[in-house]
C-alpha cells in the first residue's frame, strides 16, 4: 500500500465522517515522495492529517494562526486542565511520553470539539497556544533531554 491508499485509508476510517458533519472542508492535499498531507478547514479550526514516512499525524490550529499542534499534545493539555498538582515528568511515567493511535485520536477530537472551538477562537488562541508551547518544550526535554 502507497502514501496516498495509506492516508486515505486513516482519513475515511477516523475522520472523514467527524469532519464532514463539522462542515470541514478539504483546502489543500499534497503527496510527493515519502510524504503526504491533507489540510482542512471550517469556519472555527484548521485540521491537518499527514503521512510521513508511513506515520500518521494528525494535528490543529486556530483560523487566526499558523501554527499547529498535534493531538497528543491537546491531550495532555486537556487533562491537565482538570489536575490541581502535576508530578515530575519522567519518560514512560507523563502524559508527555503517551502517544495515541489514530482511534483514540479521532474519538479525542470528536469528543472536544466544543472545547477546541473555544480553545482556539480569536479571543483564546493566544494564550492556549502559549500554553501548548510550554506543554511542547517540556515534552521535547523530556523525550530528548
Amino acid at each position: 500500500m502507497g502514501i496516498k491508499e495509506y492516508l486515505d485509508n486513516n482519513l475515511n476510517k477516523y475522520y472523514i465522517g467527524i469532519l464532514n458533519k463539522n462542515g470541514f472542508e478539504l483546502t489543500e492535499s499534497d503527496i510527493s515522495g515519502m510524504g503526504g498531507i491533507y489540510r482542512f478547514k471550517n469556519s472555527w479550526l484548521n485540521f491537518d492529517i499527514v503521512n510521513d514516512r508511513g506515520i500518521i499525524e494528525t494535528r490543529i490550529s486556530s483560523l487566526f494562526s499558523e501554527n499547529f499542534y498535534d493531538l497528543d499534545l491537546i491531550n495532555a493539555f486537556l487533562s491537565r486542565r482538570n489536575k490541581t498538582e502535576l508530578e515530575k515528568p519522567k519518560f514512560g511515567k507523563s502524559d508527555l511520553s503517551k502517544r495515541l493511535n489514530l482511534k483514540q485520536e479521532s474519538e479525542l477530537f470528536e469528543n472536544n470539539l466544543t472545547e477546541l472551538k473555544t480553545m482556539f477562537n480569536e479571543l483564546n488562541y493566544k494564550q492556549t497556544e502559549s500554553e501548548l508551547n510550554k506543554i511542547g518544550n517540556e515534552r521535547a526535554k523530556l523525550l530528548f533531554g
